[in-house]
C-alpha cells in the first residue's frame, strides 16, 4: 500500500517524515546531535543564509572553510534536508547531459568551465565525505541515459557529439539496448548513452551530515525558523517568529519557495511537483542485474522517469513533472502527496519492470521542483536594495551535485571574493520570464497534460496527437526581458 508524505509544515514545527523512504531512515539512524533550536531574540552574523538544504550548507561549508574568521548563520523554516535535498531521487550527476543548455547561456569556454566544474563537484562532494566520515551510500557506478521511446534517442547521440566537440567524450559514452536490458532487466527501455560520473547516493543521509559537519565547523544553525520578512536597506535584517538575525550579506537558498521571501523572482520560476515510490527490499530477484551495485537509470522524456537501487535492495523510482504546476511560483500540498500521480508512477514502475511488478510498494512521496526558463541554476543579488542579498534557484531537477558548485559561487560573492566563479556564466539576473498569473499556471496546466499525454503514447508506441506534441514544444515558451514584472511584488 502507498504511503502518502504529507505536506511538511512550512512553518516553524519539525515535520515528521511520514512516507518519505530517505527522511525515515536518516531520522531513524541518526545520532544525538547537538540541538539547533529556533532563532530567539536578537542575533547578528556576518552572512545570514536561508535554507537548509544541500545550496544553504554547502554555501555555509565553503564560507567557512575559506573563511574561519567569517560568523555565519543559517535559518531554516522546518529542519535541514526536509525539503527537496531529503525528498529527491538520490542522483548526483554533472551537466553533460544539458551542455547544449551550457552552451545556451554562456560562451564555448564559459560552458566548457562549468562542465569541468560541475564534474569536479561529484569528486569534491567524494572526497568531502571521505574527509569528515560522513556515510550516505555513495556509490560512483555511472549513469544510464536510456530511451523508453525511438524518438529519445536524439537526446544522447546529439549530447555525444557536443562532448565529443569540447574535448569531454570521457564524460558520456554510448550504450546500446541490449546492454541497457543486460543491466537493468527493462524490456522497455532501449539504447542511449552512459554518463559516466555520476553517483547513486542517499540524499538524507548526506545532507544531515552536511548539517553535523557545519556544526563542528562553528555554523550557527536555527531551526523551527521561517522567515517572515527580509530588510535590506541597511544591512540585511531578517524577522522570523521568535527573533530578528542581523547581517552584513544573506544568501537566500530556499529552493521552491524562493518566491515567498523574494517575490520579483516569481516569473523566473515555475514549481512543479515531482513523485518518487520505493519498493520493498528485494534480495535476489535484483541483486544479479548490474545496475543494483549503484548505477542510476533515466529516460529522456520530458516528465523524466529516474530510478537507483539502494544497497538494501530497494528500487526507488521516480516520475518529475506529473502534477499540478504551483500558483504563484509557491508550493502546493498536491507537490507532496497526490494520490492520482503516484498511481499512475505504480502503473509506470510495472512497465518498465514486469518481472518485479509484484513487489510491494512500501514508500510513496513527492516534493516540489524549481523551474528556471533555462533549466539551469540562476544565481544572482536582489534588486530591491544594495548589493548584499544573494540567492540561486531553478535547478530543475539536478541540483544534488551542481549545488556543491553553486554553493562555492554563492560564498564568493557574499564574502566579496571577486573570483572566476563570482564572475561565471551562471551569475546575473534572469533575462527569460514565464508569462504572468492566471496565464502561467493556468495555461501552463493544459500545456502539461499535453505534453505528459504526448509522452505516455511514445511510451505505449503510438504517435502523439497533433496537439499533444504542439503542448511539448510549447512548454518551453518564455518570454524576454522585455517583458520583465515592473514590481517586485507581482507574480
Amino acid at each position: 500500500m502507498l504511503s502518502g508524505a504529507p505536506e511538511p509544515a512550512l512553518h516553524p514545527a519539525l515535520p515528521r517524515p511520514g512516507g518519505v523512504l530517505w527522511l525515515e531512515e536518516a531520522v531513524a539512524g541518526e545520532l544525538p546531535d547537538v540541538a539547533c533550536p529556533p532563532l530567539a531574540g536578537s542575533a547578528t552574523a556576518d552572512v545570514a543564509i536561508v535554507g537548509g538544504g544541500f545550496t544553504g550548507l554547502w554555501t555555509a561549508l565553503h564560507l567557512r572553510l575559506a573563511h574561519p574568521d567569517l560568523s555565519v548563520a543559517l535559518l531554516e523554516a522546518t529542519g535541514c534536508g526536509f525539503g527537496a535535498s531529503g525528498r529527491n531521487g538520490g542522483w548526483a550527476s554533472g551537466w553533460q547531459d544539458e551542455l547544449d543548455l551550457l552552451l545556451a547561456r554562456t560562451s564555448p569556454a564559459g560552458a566548457r568551465f562549468l562542465l569541468d566544474e560541475c564534474a569536479a563537484a561529484i569528486s569534491g562532494i567524494e572526497a568531502f565525505l571521505g574527509e569528515w566520515e560522513i556515510e550516505c551510500q555513495w556509490r560512483r557506478r555511472g549513469a544510464l541515459w536510456a530511451a523508453s521511446s525511438p524518438g529519445q534517442l536524439r537526446g544522447p547521440t546529439a549530447a555525444l557529439a557536443r562532448c565529443r566537440d569540447v574535448g569531454r567524450p570521457d564524460l558520456l559514452e554510448p550504450v546500446g539496448p541490449d546492454d541497457v536490458c543486460r543491466r537493468t532487466g527493462s524490456p522497455v527501455l532501449g539504447g542511449g548513452a552512459r554518463l559516466t560520473d555520476a553517483a547513486a547516493v542517499h540524499p538524507a543521509l548526506l545532507v544531515r551530515g552536511l548539517r553535523r559537519v557545519a556544526l563542528r565547523l562553528g555554523v550557527r544553525i536555527y531551526e523551527g525558523s521561517p522567515v517572515l520578512t527580509l530588510d535590506q536597506r541597511r544591512g540585511v535584517s531578517l524577522l522570523t517568529p521568535a527573533g530578528r538575525l542581523e547581517a552584513g550579506a544573506a544568501v537566500v537558498a530556499l529552493g521552491a519557495w524562493t518566491a515567498t521571501l523574494l517575490p520579483e523572482l516569481a516569473r523566473a520560476l515555475v514549481v512543479v511537483p515531482s513523485h518518487v515510490l520505493a519498493t520493498e527490499p528485494l534480495g535476489k530477484r535484483i541483486e544479479q542485474l548490474a545496475w543494483s551495485e549503484g548505477e542510476l537509470l533515466c529516460d529522456g522524456q520530458a516528465s523524466v522517469h529516474y530510478a537507483q537501487v539502494t544497497p538494501a535492495g530497494r528500487v526507488v523510482f521516480g516520475r518529475g513533472g506529473d502534477g499540478p504546476l504551483g500558483w504563484r511560483s509557491r508550493p502546493r500540498p498536491a507537490h507532496f502527496a497526490d494520490a492520482d500521480a503516484l498511481s499512475r508512477l505504480v502503473g509506470d514502475f510495472r512497465r518498465w519492470f514486469p518481472d518485479l511488478a509484484d513487489a510491494a510498494i512500501t514508500h510513496g512521496w513527492g516534493g516540489p521542483v524549481d523551474r528556471s526558463p533555462s533549466r539551469l541554476p540562476m544565481i544572482g543579488r536582489s534588486e530591491r536594495g544594495p548589493e548584499t542579498v544573494y540567492y540561486a534557484v531553478g535547478y530543475s531537477g539536478n541540483g544534488v551535485a551542481p549545488s556543491f558548485l553553486v554553493g562555492k559561487i554563492l560564498a564568493s560573492l557574499a564574502s566579496a571574493t571577486r573570483d572566476t566563479y563570482a564572475s561565471c556564466g551562471l551569475v546575473g539576473p534572469p533575462t527569460r520570464w514565464f508569462p504572468p498569473e492566471p496565464l502561467r499556471s493556468v495555461g501552463g496546466e493544459l500545456l502539461r497534460r499535453g505534453a505528459l499525454a504526448a509522452d505516455d503514447r511514445e511510451a505505449a508506441g503510438t504517435r502523439p496527437r497533433r496537439l499533444e506534441a504542439a503542448a511539448r514544444r510549447t512548454m518551453a515558451l518564455t518570454l524576454p526581458d522585455v517583458f520583465r514584472p515592473r514590481c517586485a511584488c507581482r507574480g
